[in-house]
């Protein structure tokens, strides 16, 4: 798994690299948790155009971090989501709480209003 993050103004842009899963969720989460520890973060996107498998273990990461970023009163979005990740965001209803956008620049202007 490779992660990066960045800070554009008040949202973190988080990419991610391989496999979202039980082997490397615990890595995902404390990163993002690490970045997310600057209180000026209100809204987070994670760029999966990457990120070639998903289990409920990212689930689980996804919304860990939608309750951090909606109690700031800011909003989680992802970009770049494959059929895979599609399916389990269909099933699990996530689509319901986290917009997913076509490229990076669409969500950062619609989050972010750059």
């Amino acid at each position: 798994m490779q992660i990066a993050g960045k800070k554009v103004k008040d949202t973190l842009v988080v990419s991610l690299e391989g496999e979202l899963d039980h082997h490397t969720s615990s890595e995902v989460r404390a990163y993002i948790d690490n970045l997310l520890e600057d209180p000026t973060i209100r809204n987070l996107i994670i760029d999966m155009k990457k990120l070639k498998f998903m289990d409920s273990s990212g689930l689980g990461v996804l919304l860990g971090r939608y309750k951090i970023i909606s109690r700031r009163g800011g909003e989680l979005g992802v970009t770049g989501i494959n059929t895979q990740i599609d399916r389990i965001f269909v099933v699990s209803g996530l689509y319901k709480i986290i917009k997913a956008y076509d490229g990076l620049k669409q969500a950062l202007n619609d989050i972010g209003g750059y």
